[in-house]
């Protein structure tokens, strides 16, 4: 029978049978095989964790979160006016979305564009109108308003005229 007296580690252990001085080696916890398969394994885990870490998406700016809730709202193949960071702005019909960008089809190049919620500036509901000159779809919000800006002025130029010739 083995007494234990395990003391700071001590690899050896007193016997108290009918020898109480005999002494008998028991092996190590820590052997040199045994290191090597926790360190590879240690070395494993740190490995699996990295790559886990570094395949997580980006977090998304306020704004992509703004323009992801705004395209989570859009039922399948809704018209859609998209304008991008660049000022571009395209048309079409929503497709699907994911974590980091979504899909829909343009109406003017017949084929599916995804962009990504950081490329968007603003997400509204349908088309536009269609400029005949172009054949493409636009919004004539601008137009309207730069016709009126210039029909201001020019109508304030010729009310300042006629009341200078009084």
């Amino acid at each position: 029978m083995f007494v234990g007296t395990a003391r700071h580690r001590d690899t050896t252990q007193n016997v108290s049978k009918n020898n109480s001085s005999a002494v008998v080696q028991v092996p190590s916890m820590l052997s040199p095989q045994s290191m090597i398969v926790r360190t590879v394994a240690a070395l494993l885990i740190l490995c699996l964790t990295a790559t886990a870490s570094g395949q997580q998406p980006p977090a998304l700016s306020k704004h992509a979160v703004t323009v992801k809730r705004k395209v989570g709202q859009l039922a399948p193949n809704a018209h859609i006016s998209v304008i991008t960071v660049q000022g571009e702005e395209q048309y079409g019909s929503f497709q699907s979305e994911d974590n980091l960008s979504f899909t829909f089809l343009d109406i003017d190049r017949h084929e599916n564009v995804t962009l990504r919620y950081e490329e968007v500036r603003k997400i509204k509901n349908g088309y536009g109108g269609v400029n005949t000159l172009h054949q493409k779809h636009t919004d004539h919000t601008k137009a309207i308003i730069i016709t009126l800006v210039v029909l201001g002025v020019l109508g304030g130029v010729i009310a300042a005229a006629a009341t200078a010739k009084n």
